[in-house]
């Protein structure tokens, strides 16, 4: 009985340290990062892919070199790549201001004025479609205008041609 109890140990011992065991738990781990983003369970799985792969390559055969070797370089790939993931995956919004906040297209864009401006705010069509838009200035239907700016679905136009930068 006591035979039988030392041999299923080697047992698990043996198939915790086999290649097979630590490429399929990165593998798992990669996929789970599909079910359950968080940019943490992807740098797990890259240190059991290497350690599967160096395993593999008869570079590492200890459970214990595996153990530790699978902790260090997920540790140090949370660490050092999830800034850069993230930034890559998410974008960076640190240096919005200093970007084209036109991210519609636009800014300088030749729309038709379709109502007569009544205190500032009538309707102009662009690309065929019909907006909100304010303006300073009198502008009456047919008139040609320029976009300036806007907020939301509402176009700030103006009689004068923007100047491009």
């Amino acid at each position: 009985m006591v035979a039988r109890h030392v041999k299923d140990g080697e047992m698990l011992t043996g198939y915790l340290t086999s290649y097979a065991f630590w490429l399929l738990l990165g593998l798992a781990l990669l996929l789970s990062e599909f079910f359950i983003p968080a940019m943490v369970a992807v740098f797990f799985g890259i240190g059991a892919l290497v350690v599967g792969l160096l395993t593999l390559f008869g570079v590492i055969d200890t459970l214990p070199y595996q153990l530790l070797l699978f902790s260090l370089i997920s540790l140090i790939a949370l660490w050092y790549l999830r800034r850069h993931f993230t930034r890559w995956l998410r974008g960076s919004e640190s240096d919005l201001a200093a970007r084209d906040q036109d991210d519609a297209g636009l800014l300088g864009a030749r729309v038709t004025v379709l109502t007569d401006f009544a205190q500032g705010i009538g309707d102009v069509q662009l690309n065929g479609a019909k907006w909100d838009a304010e303006s300073s200035e009198p502008l009456k239907a047919g008139d040609t205008a320029w976009v300036l700016d806007h907020s939301g679905i509402v176009l700030q136009v103006s009689a004068q041609r923007p100047s491009q930068p």
